[in-house]
């Protein structure tokens, strides 16, 4: 019975400390000012969710889907199924097989991961629901494509900053999140746009990523 008690007072502890983690991370007050006269992208900005855990499943992307629609950017967020390859694979192929049917566009963006985890259907399928793709990457740690071809759509890194400040509590829970995914290559939290010291940084990188969009889109201009 004891023992019971102890397994039972661990598994509510755990599940406290991830919810309590996921709602600390995701209710971060940073505040930021605009930035004037941003040209906007023809076609919408989709984050993709990279892999997650009960440590780390909630506001995957911190700060950025906020930041960036509020500067008028019409931004979506793209969850998959939280830790299975194949289910995530079938789920993003079904995504996109579904916005060529409705005739939709969008600029993608996802961590280093989740584009070593892509790049195959990427390649493959060559979805018309795809103008371009942006891979957010901790700096110096890009994780190179083996492929000889490019891609079949513009392609560009934001190597983001990396922090000096990140708070012990979440560094623990994101360890453990690391530990749950069996996955030691995940991008670092400054790269999620989780750590206070770099998140509007790395938010600035990734604005002047998304007006480089909007002049590609804006020479392209065309009926689709």
């Amino acid at each position: 019975m004891d023992v019971l008690i102890l397994i039972l007072c661990l598994l509510v502890f755990t599940l406290g400390l991830a919810l309590f983690s996921n709602q600390a991370r995701s209710n971060q007050d940073i505040p930021f000012e605009l930035k004037p006269n941003c040209l906007l992208t023809r076609f919408p900005l989709l984050f993709v969710t990279g892999p997650r855990s009960i440590f780390y499943f909630k506001s995957y992307w911190n700060i950025y889907t906020v930041f960036l629609a509020e500067h008028g950017y019409e931004v979506f967020t793209l969850h998959l199924p939280w830790n299975n390859p194949q289910q995530r694979q079938e789920r993003f192929l079904y995504f996109l097989k579904q916005q060529e049917t409705h005739n939709r566009h969008f600029h993608l963006i996802l961590d280093a991961v989740t584009f070593q985890e892509f790049e195959g259907v990427i390649r493959e399928h060559k979805s018309s629901a795809l103008m371009s793709l942006t891979e957010m990457v901790d700096p110096g740690l890009s994780l190179k494509s083996h492929h000889l071809s490019a891609l079949p759509i513009p392609t560009a890194e934001v190597e983001c900053l990396p922090s000096q400040k990140s708070s012990l509590f979440l560094k623990f829970a994101y360890g453990l999140h690391q530990w749950l995914t069996k996955k030691k290559d995940l991008p670092s939290l400054s790269t999620l746009g989780a750590n206070k010291d770099t998140a509007i940084s790395n938010c600035l990188l990734l604005l002047e990523r998304a007006q480089t969009l909007a002049e590609m889109d804006l020479r392209e201009d065309r009926p689709l």
